[in-house]
């Protein structure tokens, strides 16, 4: 009968060893998991705040900065998806009978996912590097709209056609090279913001007719013939920015990976950049193009 006792307590010594040792694992694991959360997170956070950085001293613009918030709050999801595992992992070692009975069919399995999330670091931290060199390097392209149109136009000669290709092609070339230099399924965002200063419009030449023709009614305010013109002219130039990119970048094998979204916005009589602050009513600064870009992972 003592031999019996003294083989139970043995053998039950050595299962507890066992179960305390497999805990200490999950315990181990959870901390390691968590650490890493808490790592990314963190790196996720300081990109938002580059963003919002960027976006105030007028480097990105809303639409870009859109962009790049859902591209951080994919991250952040892919993130949180593991979470429920480790929440029952944790609870599961509060109750060493449970945890001893659950083990094999779902701690064994809710560990393994937790470690495959900690392994799928290397390639998030390609997107995040993606998304950290874009932010950098972020910046506009300032075009006076007198290069494109004559006063009072929204529409580009023929003999100034060529001009805007020209004028587009370095924006163009810093997408490709950005495109290259990770060669990552990618969407390209281009964004033309067209602005016009606060001066008013004579209600009887042509443009006031063609203006309020396609705001369909003739009483308008000058704010408001000031935000039309403003879109016929940034959608003129998304049509130029979009033929020459075709022109130069259709060819480049790399650019297979990459979705081009072209963004035509008019701002009316909106200051163009955060960092004049003594703009005047018919200020020359004001009658500008702003054209953003940014190549985000998909």
């Amino acid at each position: 009968m003592k031999l019996l006792v003294l083989l139970f307590s043995t053998v039950f010594f050595i299962s507890s060893c066992c179960v305390q040792g497999k805990m200490d694992a999950a315990r181990k694991a959870l901390s390691d998991f968590r650490e890493q959360q808490a790592k990314e997170r963190q790196k996720i956070e300081a990109m938002r705040g580059v963003s919002d950085f960027k976006l105030k001293e007028g480097k990105i613009d809303t639409t870009i900065q859109n962009r790049i918030f859902r591209r951080l709050n994919s991250f952040q999801a892919v993130l949180n998806m593991p979470e429920g595992y480790a929440k029952t992992v944790d609870s599961l070692l509060s109750n060493n009978k449970l945890f001893r009975k659950k083990y094999k069919t779902i701690v064994l399995p809710f560990l393994d996912s937790l470690q495959k999330a900690i392994a799928g670091y290397s390639n998030r931290l390609k997107l995040y590097i993606m998304v950290e060199d874009g932010l950098d390097i972020a910046k506009y392209e300032l075009f006076d709209l007198a290069a494109f149109f004559g006063p009072g136009k929204y529409e580009i000669p023929d003999e100034k056609s060529a001009l805007a290709v020209k004028s587009f092609s370095p924006i163009i070339d810093s997408v490709v090279r950005f495109a290259r230099k990770y060669d990552l399924p990618s969407t390209a965002s281009l964004v033309i913001l067209g602005f016009a200063d606060g001066t008013g419009f004579s209600n009887s030449g042509p443009l006031f007719e063609t203006l309020t023709g396609y705001i369909g009614r003739k009483d308008v305010t000058k704010e408001e013939l000031n935000q039309k013109l403003s879109e016929l002219r940034a959608k003129e130039l998304i049509t130029q920015l979009t033929k020459a990119f075709i022109q130069k970048a259709s060819s480049i094998s790399e650019m297979e990976k990459v979705m081009v979204e072209y963004i035509g916005q008019g701002k009316g009589e909106a200051y163009p950049l955060p960092t004049i602050r003594d703009y005047t009513l018919d200020d020359a600064r004001r009658r500008i193009v702003l054209c953003y870009w940014a190549v985000l992972p998909d």
